[in-house]
């Protein structure tokens, strides 16, 4: 925690909201930086005064949101384009691909907003919700709201810890990512479930 404050410290004090908006922003696409930790270490500068509570929240999810929406038209144009032209060819396993994008479209959707919370998830969700061609406002449903939900809870947790923020922040964070990995499994289990029982039930009109 103490390399975090080192890092970041200085320059989210020094630049403020613009600092937060642009390392949400890189973070999610793609840049290795602490996503939730940032969080929480901004709610504890909002308890220390030295940023303002809802101006935080707006930046962060700002930030986050922005990226998530780049990420999903990169998939989308670049990433789509390419496996349509070139993935029967290359062997990328078009089959495949082609089956997942109905599951995401049903499914996988949920992905988005749960894996705000999963370390290593959120930075692909986007770009795969984009190239299996999730409709765009199915998308922003399902982004913007997860976004919202997670920076509010880290920035208000580091809020309310204050000085014990990095005392607890690890525990709370794995259990977090824990807890919504199970979810979205039973999600997917669930799917599967309704799926087969669907494939399993004769059809009408084959009847004589």
């Amino acid at each position: 925690m103490e390399e975090i404050v080192t890092s970041f410290g200085g320059y989210i004090t020094h630049y403020g909201y613009g600092a937060l908006f642009g390392l949400f922003f890189l973070g999610i696409l793609g840049m290795p930086l602490p996503e939730e930790t940032l969080l929480v270490f901004s709610g504890f500068l909002v308890s220390t005064g030295q940023l303002k509570l809802v101006p935080t929240f707006i930046a962060c999810f700002l930030g986050s949101i922005s990226a998530m929406t780049s990420a999903y038209w990169i998939g989308r144009t670049l990433g789509f384009s390419f496996i349509e032209r070139y993935g029967k060819k290359l062997g990328l396993g078009y089959s495949l691909y082609k089956k997942t994008e109905g599951w995401f479209n049903k499914v996988g959707k949920w992905a988005l907003p749960l894996g705000y919370f999963i370390p290593g998830v959120r930075q692909f969700t986007a770009y795969f919700a984009g190239i299996t061609r999730l409709p765009f406002p199915t998308f922003m449903l399902y982004t913007y709201s997860g976004g919202l939900f997670w920076s509010v809870l880290f920035v208000t947790l580091g809020w309310q810890l204050g000085e014990r923020w990095d005392e607890v922040f690890n525990l709370i964070a794995r259990n977090l990512a824990i807890f919504f990995v199970a979810v979205f499994a039973l999600i997917a289990a669930w799917s599967f479930w309704r799926m087969r029982r669907a494939q399993s039930k004769p059809k009408r009109g084959n009847h004589t």
